[in-house]
C-alpha cells in the first residue's frame, strides 16, 4: 500500500495519508503493518524507512496520562464557584456575628446607664 507522509524539522511523522498530498513523501508499507496500530507520531522517517521510537511513544503516553489527570476547564470553573459560594456563606455568617455582637454591646450599654 502507498501512502504519504508528512514529517518535521527532526524527522517525525507530523502526518500521513492514504491519498496524495503536498508537501508530502511516498512511501509503500504493508497493510498489515503494526504502524497502523501504533500513533504516527513516535514514527520517523529515516533511510527511506519508518522507524518506531519507543522514547517517544513514552513520552506521548505521560502526556496523555498527565492530560487526562487534569481537570478540565469546566470542572475547574465549577470549583471556583463551589468554593465562592462557600465564602460568600461564611461572610454572611460573619457579618450577623458581626451585627448580633454590636446589639449585645448596645445592650450592656444602656443596661449600664
Amino acid at each position: 500500500m502507498e501512502i504519504y507522509i508528512t514529517t518535521n524539522n527532526e524527522g517525525f511523522l507530523t502526518g500521513y495519508s492514504k491519498s496524495e498530498c503536498m508537501p508530502g513523501k511516498k512511501i509503500v508499507i504493508n497493510d498489515n503493518d503494526v504502524f497502523f496500530q501504533r500513533g504516527f507520531a513516535s514514527y520517523k522517517y529515516l533511510g527511506n524507512q519508518l522507524i518506531f521510537d519507543e522514547e517517544k511513544e513514552k513520552e506521548f503516553q505521560h502526556n496523555k496520562t498527565l492530560q487526562e489527570a487534569m481537570p478540565s476547564a469546566e470542572e475547574q470553573l465549577l470549583t471556583t464557584q463551589e468554593a465562592l459560594v462557600e465564602l460568600f456563606e461564611q461572610n454572611t455568617k460573619l457579618e450577623q456575628q458581626l451585627i448580633d455582637t454590636q446589639l449585645a454591646m448596645v445592650d450592656m450599654y444602656e443596661a449600664n446607664l
